[in-house]
């Protein structure tokens, strides 16, 4: 667990890192704020040193939640009666099934669980958001023409690259439970 945590941790930062390589091409160049979309620089003017102190302060409780699942965390056996995945998640979130929409307004009842899974999820999440940020920045940057192509045919790359961070948040969400579920089923 140990290394696995170190390991995750190291490619977290390495991929914060190389976001803010290929944002700072962009950055550091006159007029290079102009567009940039990050609602920090665009809507309230933060600069560079404002955008690293907003990472510290969101990767940095990210980590320690990561931390807890990795080191403190344990899934506990509950009395769970339904063998449906999905009923099974909104069992463990809420203690009754059909309650699994929940979970886009509603905080679980164990709030042990609630920080374990979010640092597992996130973590994860924003490894794959920094380096498709990475991906896009270095392609814009450097013109890549099959990304002109790839921008040509779908008009705005970041509608795509949020929904497939938005497919890895679902990804990663199930891998937990399925972590769950297979604690629950033993």
């Amino acid at each position: 667990m140990k290394l696995k945590f170190l390991a995750i941790t190291f490619l977290l930062l390495f991929a914060r890192g190389c976001d803010f390589y290929s944002t700072s091409l962009w950055f550091f160049e006159p007029g290079g704020m102009e567009g940039e979309t990050n609602p920090l620089t665009s809507i309230f003017g933060v600069g560079w040193n404002g955008l690293i102190i907003a990472n510290v302060i969101v990767i940095v409780p990210i980590i320690a939640c990561y931390f807890f699942y990795e080191f403190s965390y344990r899934p506990k056996k509950i009395a769970i009666q339904s063998t449906n995945f999905l009923d099974f998640a909104s069992e463990l979130y809420f203690g009754e099934k059909g309650k699994l929409h929940q979970m886009a307004y509603k905080m679980p009842r164990d709030k042990r669980m609630m920080i374990a899974h979010f640092g597992y999820v996130m973590v994860r999440m924003i490894i794959v958001a920094s380096f498709l940020a990475t991906f896009h920045n270095l392609c814009q940057y450097y013109s890549a023409p099959f990304y002109n192509t790839f921008r040509d045919i779908v008009g705005r790359p970041l509608f795509v690259i949020y929904g497939l961070i938005f497919l890895s948040f679902l990804y990663f969400q199930y891998r937990v439970f399925k972590k769950e579920y297979a604690v629950q089923m033993q």
